[in-house]
């Protein structure tokens, strides 16, 4: 474009009039979305060409005057978009609304019945949030004048809430953290209502075939009777409970309910410690207390860390004593409770609270809680008669060790016995270190020792015979013939820890072979028995395991003199390595049943975390002992 076309161009520009008439559009043609015709007098145009300022329009415009509408301009129109400080107000808002439906569809997914439905219902028709001050006034005013969470009806299950709730900065909170109080915490936490009938009565059938074996202190019928008075109970209370721990041992023995096990957990020990803390009578404690607190220390060592499982067991242990559950026949709280079916219930809590305590002391050696000198408490009937409702007395612990008779006990009885001749093996190692060494105390110590290997020994004889067959497919029997064994394993540690003494050789390399012949005896039986699913096995297995590999596995120069000492003159090597071959096989049985059980038993999993660094060293030591031979 030339000079002179552009000079041209700028001239006509000024010279006609605009396109479009300056000037607001009138309120009529807004809101009907339509042009305004604006109507200028010529000395208005001529102005504007001049000043580029519109005037004041005193005739209406065109849509108006054919319509007959009154033509109004409104010049002071307040400008487009949020005030300063509105869209942060805004943002809060929406986050407490936010947070306030997090906690809705929470609690509707706990609880999909017509009464939290209702509550739904009433928290949807909740007034408002209050309209936030703008942010340049936030600072001259007082955030107390805004109603507090304490102050508004809302459900009793909104106390959860804070939990979920984002953070949000001092100036979007509804209210100031020098009035804000957390809402008081629910006597209860909320009831899992989504389990129904059919999921409430497979828990009940999976709990009696893999669990009661293993922990038999129920009566199916008495647990039945009762579970229909739970369903029609409000409010949590123990009998809820024992219910809710017996549910989640179960599903820690299934792989169907895995993603509901840790929720029932959280469920169950939130509402024992809840009902704990509203205890204010401490000499008055529900058996079903003590039950639900051992049912979850099993749990716990099952699936949890060992920690929090030994302090659930102790915390079990204590109501055990404060429940008197060790003195239930003595003859004035024998009158108390005229049931007998009850009464057997308390005497298998308190077997069941007894070898827990025995079993714990193997790994570590911590001090005994209950002591057998103490116990007024028969042992446990058969578990036939048992659930048939009619018990039959058994005898007296002492009285079974005085008469040396084992004859027509249950496996849990025969259990508890197992252990106490344990718990008597933990004393005397116990008792032998807080003695000098004299020769006096080195004679007593194996006085002791030698009763202690009697009695084992007659009550696991006892066993064989009142058992011929050994089979898992009765978990406590099979256990406790485990732990016999292992118990065999465990003295000899305590025989190699204390005795020192060149004369006392003799009888170390004796307690050695019995140790052995015990540890390869358990893995013949892990051996026979690996075709059974072990969800069925007692959760304290692979602690006799363990003891048997990290015998099989220790010492190869040790087993290897013995070996030799036990081998005629003149006899092959080829036998040595025989022997070699099949305590290695047995060995690899015990790691490949502690592989088994890792996904579900914490305790096997920590156990192969111990053996396997050593595994690969072992047997390279093994290997070249007989080399060097």
């Amino acid at each position: 474009m030339t000079a002179a076309r552009r000079r041209r161009s700028a001239v006509g520009t000024t010279d006609r009039a605009p396109r479009q008439l300056p000037g607001s559009a009138c309120e009529a043609c807004q809101k009907r979305k339509v042009r305004c015709k604006n109507s200028y007098t010529p000395i208005q145009r001529f102005r504007f060409v001049l000043t580029k300022t519109p005037g004041d329009r005193k005739s209406p415009c065109g849509t108006c005057k054919d319509g007959g509408l009154v033509c109004e301009i409104n010049t002071q129109r307040r400008p487009r978009g949020p005030k300063k400080g509105e869209l942060k107000n805004l943002r809060s808002q929406v986050g407490v609304c936010l947070n306030r439906v997090v906690a809705l569809e929470r609690r509707l997914s706990l609880d999909p019945t017509e009464e939290a439905l209702t509550l739904a219902t009433q928290f949807s028709e909740a007034p408002p949030v209050p309209e936030m001050p703008s942010a340049s006034s936030a600072s001259d005013q007082d955030f107390s004048q805004f109603p507090s969470p304490s102050c508004q009806r809302r459900p009793s299950w909104e106390s959860d809430i804070h939990i979920a709730m984002s953070p949000m900065t001092p100036s979007s909170l509804p209210m100031g953290f020098s009035t804000f109080q957390f809402p008081p915490s629910p006597q209860s936490p909320p009831r899992c209502a989504f389990v129904d009938d059919l999921m409430r009565a497979d828990l009940d059938q999976l709990y009696f075939d893999r669990v009661h074996p293993n922990v038999p202190i129920f009566s199916q019928s008495r647990y039945f009777a009762r579970s229909r008075q739970i369903s029609m109970m409000d409010g949590p209370n123990y009998l809820l409970c024992l219910q809710y721990a017996m549910w989640t041992l179960a599903m820690s023995f299934s792989s169907q309910f895995e993603s509901s096990r840790d929720l029932f957990y959280k469920e169950t020990r939130h509402m024992l410690e809840n009902l704990d803390l509203h205890e204010d009578d401490m000499n008055t404690v529900r058996v079903e207390q003590v039950q639900a607190w051992l049912l979850l220390a099993f749990y716990e060592f099952a699936r949890c860390n060992y920690r929090r499982a030994w302090i659930t067991a102790g915390r079990a242990f204590r109501l055990v004593q404060l429940a008197r559950l060790h003195e239930v026949d003595i003859s004035e709280n024998a009158a108390e409770c005229d049931d007998a079916v009850s009464m057997e219930e308390k005497r298998r809590t308190f077997w069941v609270a007894y070898y827990l305590d025995r079993l714990l002391c193997i790994r570590n050696r911590r001090p005994l809680t209950l002591i057998e000198e103490m116990i007024c408490t028969r042992l446990p009937s058969s578990d036939l008669a048992f659930q048939g409702g009619s018990p039959v007395q058994e005898r007296f612990l002492e009285e079974v060790f005085a008469s040396g008779d084992h004859s027509l006990l249950s496996p849990l009885a025969e259990s508890a016995i197992l252990l106490t001749i344990f718990g008597r093996a933990v004393s005397q190692c116990q008792a032998q270190r807080m003695q000098p060494t004299y020769a006096s105390a080195s004679l007593e110590f194996w006085m002791r020792h030698e009763w202690v290997k009697n009695t084992l020994s007659s009550s696991l004889n006892s066993l064989m015979v009142n058992h011929p067959v050994i089979s898992a497919a009765e978990p406590m029997l099979f256990f406790s013939t485990m732990m016999a064994h292992a118990v065999k394993i465990y003295m000899c540690q305590i025989v190699e820890s204390t005795s020192h003494e060149e004369s006392c050789r003799p009888n170390v390399v004796e307690c050695q072979n019995q140790a052995m012949h015990a540890a390869r005896e358990i893995a013949r039986l892990v051996k026979a028995h690996e075709h059974i699913p072990y969800f069925k096995a007692h959760i304290f297995l692979p602690l006799a395991i363990f003891l048997a590999a990290s015998r099989l596995m220790a010492h190869p120069n040790r087993v290897v003199e013995n070996m030799q000492a036990l081998t005629p003159p003149g006899s092959s090597c080829y036998q040595g390595m025989e022997v070699k071959d099949g305590i290695n096989a047995e060995f690899q049985c015990c790691m490949n049943a502690l592989r088994s059980m890792q996904s579900f038993n914490n305790l096997a999993r920590e156990y192969l975390l111990v053996l396997e660094p050593q595994e690969s060293f072992s047997l390279t030591a093994f290997q070249g002992a007989f080399l060097c031979e």
